[in-house]
């Protein structure tokens, strides 16, 4: 875990010098310069919205309800395919069109040809609220996780984790995130191949019960 830490540190420094060397605009630390690799995007954007609800909440809610609550997945994968199909590539070049948009608020208000700012108000509180409970809630996860596997203080946890994410997404911006939530995301399905493995092996063991 260290480890890991050091590497997304690591990948934030170097986007960070990197950036700096080539003369960083608003666009290229809020969207890489629109010049991100598919296969990290994609990677980046699955490990982002399936992380902690993935490996520990899902999990936990079929052990807890029922193997009915699988369809949470299915309904994800629906929607995440349709997000994907339908609405990247229409907003991607709109987005461009709406003299080059860099947020979404910023894309409504260009689009629509707004000058009043409460659009982009309304967008940015609606976000605030709902990244805030998502982000609260993998951070409480990542707090658990150390307390379970290293016996950490999960509050202590949680300061290193939000410090760490903090300090890469900073220096680095948007390459940075991509490119830690990639490595996040080989790391998410390994072990989420690996598992079904083990588990296979442990109840085969004589000493299993």
């Amino acid at each position: 875990m260290l480890l890991y830490f050091a590497v997304v540190i690591a990948i934030g420094i170097y986007f960070f010098f990197k950036d700096k060397a080539e003369g960083e605009s608003e666009k290229a630390y809020f969207l890489g310069g629109r010049q991100m690799n598919g296969w990290v995007a994609a990677f980046s954007a699955g490990a982002s919205d399936m992380s902690a609800w993935v490996l520990m909440g899902l999990p936990g809610s079929i052990y807890a309800m029922g193997i009915g609550q699988v369809w949470i997945s299915v309904g994800l994968l629906v929607g995440t395919v349709c997000a994907w199909t339908f609405v990247a590539p229409v907003l991607r070049r709109y987005s461009i069109a709406a003299n080059d948009s860099i947020t979404i608020p910023q894309f409504l208000t260009n689009r629509f040809l707004s000058a009043n700012k409460s659009l982009q108000l309304i967008s940015a509180v609606v976000f605030v609220v709902a990244y805030c409970v998502y982000a609260a809630s993998s951070i409480y996860a990542c707090g658990e996780l150390f307390n379970t596997v290293v016996g950490m203080d999960p509050k202590i946890a949680m300061i290193l984790a939000t410090a760490v994410i903090v300090f890469y997404t900073f220096l680095g911006g948007f390459n940075a995130v991509c490119w830690t939530d990639f490595f996040q995301g080989l790391l998410m399905l390994g072990a989420l191949m690996l598992a079904p493995i083990f588990a296979w092996f442990m109840l085969r063991s004589p000493g299993y019960v």
